[in-house]
């Protein structure tokens, strides 16, 4: 195969911040497409790659045979040459900090599906952070819904880890990715129930507890009756809580969460979850605002055809989302650059959206990928 031009990405467009940077790995490897990224993370307050980042990059390469130019702390460029995904059984990650280890393994899981065989995934870093989605998260919300697109995974918590000290770890069960009717989720049902899940690990449980009862108060305030679960989680060297609200509505889960970090109180981590949710419920998109940039790179894979479907199936992906953010409309647009889909996002940025995927019409495919 001769070399390509790598595709040349600007990590300071849009949102500016680290998942430009990881869904551009997730497509290289799947496509073998190089790239080269600029300015990475600018819009953040320590821009450049952070240890996170760099553990997503070395582990991106190491799954598809690449190499690597400016891994380095700081550094403000990065270049990945994937070669192919060689078929593993088992694999071992670390981040080594508290960094989110769900993102890290959002970032591997595509090229890993797609890679024909069952495969086993440790996972070591943060499990439950403020700006990423928790383990639970991962496991009830996202889970289910990626799945639905034919990428099934099967999650386990072996010890949860909180910010600074990280050390939490988790074990992912791949399977390869298989055909699915297409997904339209452009109404999301009637709520069914809110399961919440008050989760400690490495403080008194009466935390856990305190959480639950706050949540139970600001939820019948809302309208809405449940029964909170206090519950402990494996414990590593870190301590935390978590409060997760998971509503079940007809056609989709949606998930609220908050944690302790930055030392804040039960009552107010309660209080946080429980508000993100009412204001989910208050309008009338089915996908929750973090599921849906979430589901776009499974969408488009779908609409790209990397994954096996008969010719006469759909391939376009279509939902409603709470509100259209800044971090989707960046993912969209990084996304094309990789495969060759339209990514339509309807609805103005903060308010609520349609987003449509599909496969380009075959005269508009000038993707390097296509």
């Amino acid at each position: 195969m001769e070399p390509r031009d790598p595709i040349e990405l600007d990590g300071g467009m849009g949102e500016g911040g680290g998942q430009i940077l990881r869904t551009a790995l997730s497509l290289s490897a799947v496509t073998g497409h190089p790239f080269r990224i600029s300015r990475v993370r600018h819009g953040r307050m320590k821009p450049g790659l952070r240890p996170q980042h760099l553990a997503a990059a070395r582990a991106t390469a190491a799954i598809c045979g690449g190499s690597l130019t400016g891994d380095s702390v700081g550094s403000a460029e990065l270049s990945l040459e994937p070669r192919t995904v060689t078929p593993r059984s088992s694999w071992r990650f670390d981040i080594g900090t508290a960094g989110s280890a769900p993102l890290l393994f959002q970032t591997l899981c595509w090229p890993l599906a797609l890679a024909g065989i069952p495969t086993q995934v440790s996972l070591l870093g943060g499990t439950h952070q403020d700006h990423s989605p928790s383990f639970h998260y991962l496991a009830l919300v996202w889970a289910p819904a990626v799945a639905r697109l034919g990428f099934p995974f099967d999650l386990t918590l072996q010890r949860a880890g909180f910010y600074p000290e990280g050390g939490g770890e988790f074990g992912a069960s791949v399977l390869p990715a298989r055909a699915m009717p297409p997904l339209d989720l452009r109404h999301r049902g009637t709520l069914l129930e809110a399961d919440v899940l008050s989760l400690v690990s490495g403080v008194d449980f009466s935390v856990g507890e305190r959480q639950a009862d706050r949540a139970e108060r600001r939820m019948r305030e809302v309208g809405v009756s449940c029964q909170p679960r206090a519950v402990p989680m494996p414990c590593g060297p870190s301590r935390g809580s978590h409060l997760l609200v998971v509503a079940r509505f007809e056609r989709i889960r949606s998930g609220h969460s908050a944690t302790s970090e930055g030392g804040r109180e039960p009552d107010r981590t309660a209080d946080a979850a429980v508000a993100g949710f009412s204001g989910f419920l208050d309008g009338h998109g089915a996908v929750d605002r973090h599921l849906a940039d979430q589901l776009l790179v499974p969408a488009a894979l779908v609409a790209a055809g990397r994954v096996p479907r008969p010719a006469a199936v759909d391939l376009v992906t279509c939902f409603t989302v709470g509100e259209v953010t800044r971090h989707l409309l960046t993912n969209a647009e990084v996304i094309g650059r990789f495969l060759p889909v339209d990514v339509e996002v309807e609805g103005a940025e903060g308010g609520e959206g349609t987003v449509t995927v599909r496969p380009a019409p075959r005269n508009a495919r000038t993707s390097p990928a296509s």
